[in-house]
């Protein structure tokens, strides 16, 4: 698909992975439509492009209010939803309303659009059974957000067999990189280093995959600009799993800090690393941005936030 002169709409525009897109959608596409409630999203990070993008304030459990930009847009990014899995885990019913239903008034609208493009969770597959995890692992919800993530998708593979709607699911594994919030593994692992330079660690045995910010929009853009994704699932990350305590030696290096073993057990998966193999035969896809350079670059953005709060 050429993204030349289609109208993009990205639900949960403001929020951490909606506003890197929006940037990188507006010199390749020809309007961009960033729909977000603010309620978790931070309207400032939309404010230099403001000029550019149209933005809409809309809650997306409103179905009649999502109908005008989704019927006026050819592709959407259905991102909105409550993405933290700890606020997930507090509030069972307000998660389901807002993911499921949510996702559920933004498909009822995409009968006429060209692609639909939802970000799921490589949380999906719960505790894995080999690694890497493919896209063909049994899923196992553990918790309310997975949970929720496995029901959104299967709304996408309803509204397609309903509707026809053209749909790529991407599990995204941790997402990182300049304007996360804080209470994010990453974010939270460098604002302790910087403020008290002691980093806290829960169990350095858990094992993750992480993708740079940047990587993970290169990611959707090359899904849309390919035929062969329509109605595939696929994971999407860095295809490496790293140790949360190799994490913590990697940023308390570069922050002259320290980290300590808190000896608390992970409450989901003790490891979790996807095999991201089908995302790059099917778009040619590669991360440009390793690990390192990614969290040099998030270090600096957080260490400009402290220093901003301290003067």
């Amino acid at each position: 698909m050429k993204l030349e002169g289609k109208t993009v709409c990205v639900t949960g525009g403001s929020g951490f992975i909606g506003h890197h897109l929006c940037r990188a959608l507006l010199p390749r596409c020809g309007k961009v439509i960033a729909l977000d409630d603010f309620s978790v999203g931070q309207k400032e990070r939309l404010a230099d492009i403001a000029a550019d993008v149209e933005v809409v304030m809309v809650d997306i459990r409103d179905r009649e209010k999502l109908k005008e930009p989704i019927k006026k847009s050819q592709i959407v990014f259905a991102l909105a939803a409550i993405a933290n899995p700890r606020t997930c885990q507090e509030d069972f019913s307000r998660t389901f309303d807002v993911n499921i239903l949510g996702t559920s008034n933004i498909l009822s609208h995409c009968t006429d659009v060209e692609r639909v493009v939802f970000p799921s969770s490589i949380m999906v597959y719960g505790e894995p059974r080999y690694l890497p995890i493919d896209d063909r692992h049994p899923i196992d919800a553990r918790d309310p957000y997975s949970t929720s993530k496995i029901m959104c998708e299967q709304l996408c593979k309803v509204y397609n067999f309903m509707y026809k709607i053209p749909y790529t699911i991407v599990r995204n594994c941790n997402i990182f990189g300049p304007g996360q919030d804080s209470d994010y593994l990453i974010p939270t692992l460098i604002l302790q280093g910087l403020r008290a330079g002691k980093i806290e660690i829960w169990d350095p045995r858990t094992i993750r995959d992480f993708l740079y910010i940047d990587n993970c929009v290169d990611a959707y853009i090359k899904i849309l600009e390919s035929e062969s994704t329509i109605g595939e699932t696929m994971n999407l990350g860095g295809g490496q799993g790293v140790a949360a305590g190799e994490l913590a030696e990697m940023v308390c290096q570069r922050l002259n800090a320290t980290w300590v073993d808190v000896k608390k057990p992970s409450p989901v998966s003790s490891k979790l690393i996807g095999d991201i193999t089908k995302i790059k035969a099917l778009t040619g896809w590669e991360p440009r941005v390793s690990l390192a350079e990614g969290l040099d670059r998030t270090i600096a953005y957080f260490k400009k936030i402290v220093r901003g709060k301290r003067g």
